[in-house]
């Protein structure tokens, strides 16, 4: 199946991190109703696990029974090959500036290398901070494999259940620790409630279920232009708007709560469904060339934001700092052709460099 249009959508996101992390001050994002929208990067992180299981589940998932078995082997290689060398150069820039300081504790830099950061509460954002979510993916990695044996030998209605079973339950208890008094902002229950991989791995689920729905054609009817277009056009809306209400809804209410744990996941997933199975001409549009390349390398742009923006700062020319919106719209700029960059260069070579040594014959 091809779904090239959704692709373009990740770049989207990857931008609304960049714009979390950079450009929260600059036009338009300074503008209150528009800020929630434009800077919503920790929720586009739910978006990214919610289509990422998803994307899995058409990749890996077939109904028919008789299909080859799941090869282990090439399943892992091809993970390492996805996300590790791109993560690994942006690791490697980060703790060869920690180094021209005052230099990595070793531990930090271990978690770091294997990818557990984000299990050890005050770890999670230490040395490339958008890394913490890389942590995260690679346990939903870990985990893919029982579910695709889950969704083999029980009924996918069950699992169904059991995926909004755990989305439920994830919801209440982040809400309900978000609002104790032993929360504090940047504490270590803070870590755990915002970053810790089995407060994600709701998003993930859900994700892959849709997708195993999806393979075994029982979505079909939402490819109806009609009912597909219209409903794009309303749960894009409801998203919005939900970005937009959250705080003030909180102010009156006195009752803390956030999306970043997939409180709105199910939206994204309708999203993502409708998106998918959309053949009209927001499809075309979404899978031209240049926007599905845009999405290629969007993988490039949110790991490596963080080293490159150091690197920028550094390199950047006296006096541009005054012009703060000129600044951050340079280097979205820099970032974006670097991370093409990296994709053509670098990421993409080394994942076919990869896969061919995997997948070669005896």
């Amino acid at each position: 199946m091809i779904i090239e249009q959704l692709t373009f959508t990740r770049y989207i996101a990857a931008l609304t991190v960049v714009f979390f992390h950079y450009g929260t001050t600059v036009f338009p994002a300074n503008l209150a109703w528009v800020n929630p929208v434009l800077a919503a990067g920790p929720i586009a992180v739910s978006y990214f696990y919610v289509l990422s299981g998803f994307i899995m589940a058409i990749a890996y998932y077939r109904p028919d029974k008789s299909q080859q078995a799941f090869d282990m082997r090439r399943y892992w290689w091809a993970r390492v090959a996805r996300i590790y060398p791109v993560y690994l150069l942006a690791l490697l820039l980060m703790i060869a500036a920690k180094f021209q300081s005052a230099g990595s504790e070793p531990l930090t830099v271990a978690l770091s290398l294997s990818m557990l950061q984000a299990w050890i509460p005050s770890y999670p954002l230490t040395l490339n901070s958008p890394g913490w979510s890389l942590s995260v993916e690679a346990f939903f990695y870990l985990c893919f494999p029982l579910l695709i044996l889950l969704v083999k030998r029980y009924h996918l209605v069950h699992l169904t259940i059991a995926a909004g079973l755990l989305w439920f339950v994830t919801q209440i208890g982040h809400t309900l620790l978000l609002n104790t008094e032993a929360y504090t902002p940047r504490g270590l229950l803070h870590d755990v409630i915002f970053y810790h991989p089995l407060m994600h791995l709701n998003t993930f689920i859900i994700g892959f279920i849709a997708g195993a729905w999806l393979q075994m054609g029982k979505l079909q009817r939402l490819s109806s232009p009609g009912l597909n277009v219209s409903g794009l056009v309303l749960v894009l809306a409801f998203i919005i708007m939900m970005l937009i209400t959250r705080q003030p809804i909180i102010d009156s209410t006195g009752i803390a709560f956030d999306y970043t744990n997939g409180l709105i996941a199910p939206l994204f997933l309708l999203f993502i469904v409708l998106l998918a199975l959309n053949t009209g001409k927001i499809s075309q549009f979404l899978q031209h060339k240049w926007l599905v390349l845009l999405g290629e390398a969007s993988f490039s742009l949110y790991i490596l934001q963080k080293p490159l923006h150091g690197i920028y700062e550094k390199l950047m020319p006296v006096g541009i700092e005054a012009d703060g919106a000129l600044h951050f719209y340079i280097f979205i700029m820099l970032l974006t052709i670097s991370a093409l960059f990296s994709y053509w260069f670098f990421e993409a070579p080394l994942r076919r460099l990869i896969n061919n040594f995997v997948n070669r014959a005896p």
